[in-house]
């Protein structure tokens, strides 16, 4: 709910949630709440409330950000660049399809208590935990079997050519609202 991330700290934006957001970005979880910033090296990263993370398509979180009419929403926040760490980070409320953003440790911290909203503060910030060798050898296996898979150039070119089918639908929705505001 809105209450919690505003009890968190957050602000909200009036910003419209496009449609295809997350997917033109290439978020693939399932997380309710996920938070998107940009970091060193000209990548965009997410964090998400299952504490998934990782680097999304750069180009349509500027297609996005650099785009007139969300930057009249942005522009008083620093979403971090080449050259330094974020800031704030844009948190995407997925369920009520709102926009809110926090300071980089508000929003960690309100993430982590989503993830584990039945555990103590104080066992979130460094939970031990302990796994078998068998365990071990099992996720290594998972991990070497995902990595090992071979993607065939077919394969890759379909993947390309959706990717750019939606960012052109994020551009258009983008060119939409912009004629809009003016």
């Amino acid at each position: 709910m809105a209450e919690r991330v505003l009890k968190a700290g957050m602000t909200p934006l009036f910003l419209p949630v496009p449609p295809m957001f997350e997917k033109s970005l290439g978020y693939k979880g399932e997380s309710r709440f996920v938070a998107f910033y940009w970091e060193y090296f000209d990548e965009v990263f997410f964090h998400d409330a299952s504490l998934n993370s990782g680097t999304l398509d750069s180009a349509a979180w500027l297609l996005f950000t650099q785009h007139p009419f969300v930057r009249l929403h942005l522009h008083s926040f620093d979403f971090g660049s080449t050259d330094f760490p974020a800031r704030h980070w844009l948190l995407l409320d997925r369920e009520s399809r709102r926009f809110f953003v926090g300071e980089r440790e508000t929003m960690e911290s309100f993430l982590d208590a989503e993830a584990y909203p039945d555990a103590k503060t104080a066992a979130r910030q460094g939970p031990e935990t302990t796994i078998t060798l068998d365990q071990f050898i099992a996720m290594a296996g998972n991990i070497e079997e995902v990595l090992g898979q071979e993607l065939f150039p077919i394969e890759l070119l379909k993947r390309l050519q959706e990717q750019q089918a939606v960012c052109a639908e994020l551009r258009e929705w983008l060119e939409d609202k912009g004629k809009g505001r003016g």
